[in-house]
């Protein structure tokens, strides 16, 4: 199992914690501060009013602790993983993997409606060849024509950085937030950077509103709460937390919408 391969990481300073991950082998590698303090905050503050982000993080601590990273002599990052009882080291073209990871739960998600509810690292393999393999759909969630339709616009949207059609597509299709204050005017700024969370990438950077102010990030998770949320977003972002979060500990961090932008533009034209 995935989940059981990457002990030998954290056994090797790396991992998701204040030091962020270390990358091996060559000169190109720098270190990385992947998930340190900052973030671990965001996301814990995120997951108060976003349930499931949690659950998504620890999973990806596990992740990625099944990783040694480092570079093969094309220049590819590779993972080095122990394959079986022998403990033979076997080396995976690690970024192919997780764009594979990435892709497949695009088009489950996107084009069929028929995907993976409970795709924890648990679930995943990877074979002594390179291949991925995906256990236990004993938990599917499916989503509707039109939900399918729905993300997909969104999708496109988000990889377009076009904050008026993203926040459009949230209040058209039902999602509520509202400020602690009792305020319930949301700047399309705000839906967006909710969107990106969902269903792009970890954007932790200050938010500029429509009316030109800055406001941190952290300040508003903490005066903003979700009043309704559309079963397409709910089961959406568990999926698209778990992918970015992944990648991020694997020193590949993701636009989610730009990986899934094809699929996303094949989901509309069917």
């Amino acid at each position: 199992m995935l989940a059981s391969r990457m002990k030998e990481h954290f056994k090797n300073g790396g991992g998701a914690g204040s030091g962020g991950l270390h990358m091996l082998g060559s000169k190109k590698m720098k270190f990385m501060n992947v998930f340190g303090p900052s973030a671990t905050a965001v996301i814990r503050t995120y997951a108060s009013v976003k349930d499931g982000i949690e659950n998504a993080a620890i999973s990806v601590a596990k992740f990625g602790s099944k990783f040694r990273s480092g570079w093969n002599q094309d220049g590819d990052q590779i993972a080095l993983l122990a394959d079986g009882p022998t403990k033979k080291k076997v080396s995976v073209n690690l970024g192919r993997a997780l764009k594979t990871l990435v892709h497949v739960h695009g088009i489950q998600l996107l084009l069929s409606g028929t995907y993976n509810a409970d795709p924890h690292p648990g679930n995943v393999l990877i074979l002594p060849d390179g291949r991925l393999g995906l256990l236990d759909y004993g938990m599917v969630g499916r989503l509707s024509q039109k939900d399918r339709e729905t993300a997909a616009e969104t999708i496109l949207a988000l990889s377009n950085r076009d904050k008026a059609a993203t926040a459009k597509l949230y209040r058209d299709n039902g999602y509520k937030i509202s400020f602690k204050d009792g305020g319930n005017s949301v700047d399309d700024a705000v839906l967006h950077r909710f969107a990106s969370f969902h269903l792009d990438r970890i954007d932790l950077s200050p938010l500029t509103l429509d009316n030109g102010e800055t406001v941190d990030l952290m300040e508003l998770l903490r005066s903003t709460r979700e009043r309704v949320v559309p079963s397409w977003i709910e089961e959406g972002r568990r999926l698209g937390g778990l992918l970015m979060g992944v990648n991020a500990q694997a020193a590949r961090p993701i636009s989610l919408a730009k990986e899934w932008r094809p699929i996303a533009k094949e989901a509309l034209r069917k």
